[in-house]
């Protein structure tokens, strides 16, 4: 056999006497070195069906399960990385270690293989944290072993959600190559910053509230007792961007109060506490002043909206309001580091913001801490529990959106009568057609959350199923529209807006039904997304592989005949390639040009 497809399965070394039988000219039914044309040209002579994709079982997901790593007693007498000589650590600690000054006020999880890895003051910290097993790794000859913890990468979101819900921020570090492109050691570099705010991936959200990052800027008021503030806040899991300004910092408090955002950024070194404007236990970022830059905010502004002057966004009376939005936009580009280098050849996480709304003192009733507790609107007195609230009480909603929205209506209630008549108008008429009502409801029901599907999707974070999802959404709408065009009041604008025809929105849905298998596995990893019958050079590219496993499955029938062990299996292992493998039982019946790499 000649330039066999996976070369000799024995070892080109060993001269065999026994006479072997195989398949007849395997070399040319699966040629090497295929150019893209001849893929395409087999795709066409043999075109293919889409079809359905089984998704296979996951696997354990347990930290470091079957790791050679033991828990070592002394890992502990470098609990931080300024204790040790930076010269002295290896390549790989050293870079950590340079990755770790520049972010000393976050975990770093470290990618090296299938595990994020922390080392020093971080292990010693995420061991105790996620109760996790505190290993080690040696440092260098001089250091010995230093602390080690770490978690598998495909569990890091249910991890990092963990650390975050604890108030601490998350820097993520990860592998730019598949293989070193100088040296030994691979190119690595964060990718993403995680904060109480700044997360967008499903796990680490509540379904029914707005993750709220809120940038404050505040200033006092020339020849008086009072301050000024300017207010931004933004859910980037949505898109919602909200802004306002106004004279006086017990407002201020209220507003946060309200907000009960994640996390709250303000200037370093503010001469008023913190106490007297920001509820208390709320998770506050105090980043550098060149943030709140007039100047440089306004840029941000520009560069994000793609625009030449903030004219038409309607804010430009606002000078409080433009200088938080454009400290909340520099503070999300800070934290999404992916983006900053075209060369990063990785998911970037981009962020999505709508058109900022701003929001005007006497457009809303304005209901203090006191009133909003009393009134036990979105969480009980006695223990602050959402379970007994007004919200839970009223809340029947049947998407993660209509529950966002509906607690946005409860807490901040209208205040112009013509509102509130449009608003009561089209929800008496819902009430009074019992049918229409059960019709939206059952459209709904099934639809995903568009919203933050779509946040996903816009920063690169979303998997194949976040698209199906947004396909089955979109493949809804008209029926939705339909229903809507039924009532007999226009109710209010935006319901109006739902009503009318996108066909945009009914094209991508229809593109993402073509590309895409109907049920995709959750890691683009995987393969097997992409529908068969959809790219030609693609198609070629999968008869090929069927070729090969057809030619494999053929060679371990011979195998077995030649052998005359039943339970013989060729299989693949990612360091000695191809293999034979046999049960105990048979070992001895093994024909003597087999040679033994492994016993199990």
């Amino acid at each position: 056999m000649s330039n066999p497809l996976q070369g000799s399965l024995f070892g080109e070394s060993i001269e065999i006497n026994a006479t072997i039988k195989t398949s007849e000219n395997p070399g040319e039914d699966i040629p090497v070195g295929i150019s893209d044309e001849e893929l395409t040209q087999d795709a066409l002579a043999r075109p293919r069906a889409p079809k359905k994709t089984k998704i296979e079982s996951r696997n354990s997901d347990s930290p470091h399960k079957g790791s050679s790593c033991q828990p070592q007693e002394n890992t502990q007498t470098w609990s931080n990385h300024s204790d040790v000589s930076h010269e002295k650590l290896t390549p790989m600690l050293r870079h950590y270690v340079e990755l770790k000054k520049e972010n000393p006020q976050k975990i770093l999880l470290y990618r090296l293989g299938d595990f994020y890895e922390c080392f020093f003051e971080d292990a010693i910290k995420l061991s105790q944290l996620l109760e996790l097993t505190l290993t080690g790794k040696e440092g260098g000859k001089s250091i010995g072993r230093v602390p080690m913890a770490g978690i598998p990468h495909h569990a890091a979101e249910r991890y990092c959600a963990e650390i975050i819900k604890k108030g601490l921020c998350v820097a993520i570090c990860d592998q730019l190559e598949t293989s070193p492109s100088q040296g030994n050691l691979l190119r690595r570099g964060i990718t993403r910053v995680l904060t109480p705010g700044t997360v967008i991936e499903e796990g680490m959200l509540q379904a029914r509230r707005n993750n709220w990052l809120a940038a404050v800027v505040i200033e006092k008021v020339a020849e008086s007792k009072e301050f000024k503030w300017g207010l931004a806040c933004a859910d980037v899991s949505t898109g919602e961007l909200i802004a306002m300004e106004r004279v006086g910092i017990n407002f201020l408090h209220e507003e946060l109060s309200k907000l009960e955002a994640a996390e709250v950024i303000c200037k370093e070194y503010l001469d008023l506490p913190s106490s007297k404007w920001c509820p208390r236990n709320s998770h506050i970022t105090h980043i550098n002043k060149s943030y709140f830059n007039e100047l440089e905010t306004a840029i941000a502004i520009k560069e994000h909206y793609k625009i030449k002057t903030i004219d038409g966004l309607g804010i430009k009376e606002s000078p409080m309001a433009i200088i938080s939005i454009g400290s909340l936009i520099l503070y999300l580009k800070n934290t999404n580091p992916a983006t900053k280098s075209e060369s990063i050849n990785i998911n970037s996480a981009e962020f999505s913001l709508d058109i900022p709304i701003l929001k005007h003192q006497r457009e809303n009733l304005i209901l203090d801490s006191h009133t909003r507790r009393n009134l036990e609107i979105t969480s009980t007195q006695k223990d602050g529990q959402f379970h007994g609230s007004l919200l839970w009480a009223i809340d029947n909603t049947l998407t993660a959106m209509g529950g966002r929205n509906l607690r946005r209506w409860v807490e901040e209630p209208l205040i112009k009568k013509s509102k509130i008549i449009e608003r009561q108008s089209i929800i008496s008429e819902l009430v009074k057609e019992r049918e229409l009502r059960k019709k939206i409801r059952n459209l709904l029901r099934a639809m995903g959350d568009l919203e933050r599907l779509a946040g996903r999707a816009s920063a690169g974070q979303a998997g194949a199923r976040d698209l199906m999802a947004i396909a089955e959404a979109l493949r809804r709408l008209p029926f939705i529209q339909q229903c809507i065009q039924e009532l007999k009041s226009n109710g209010p604008s935006w319901l109006q807006y739902i009503a009318k025809e996108n066909k945009k929105l009914e094209s991508l849905c229809t593109k993402i039904k073509y590309y895409l298998v109907e049920n995709p596995p959750l890691s683009l990893t995987e393969g097997g997304i992409i529908q068969d019958g959809v790219d030609n050079l693609l198609d070629g590219i999968r008869n090929q592989l069927d070729d090969q496993d057809n030619w494999l499955k053929n060679q371990e029938n011979i195998e077995k005949e030649n052998s005359k062990i039943n339970n013989l299996k060729l299989q693949y292992h990612r360091t000695f390639g191809y293999f034979l493998s046999v049960s105990k039982s048979k070992a001895n019946s093994v024909p003597e040009h087999w040679i033994r790499r492994q016993t199990l």
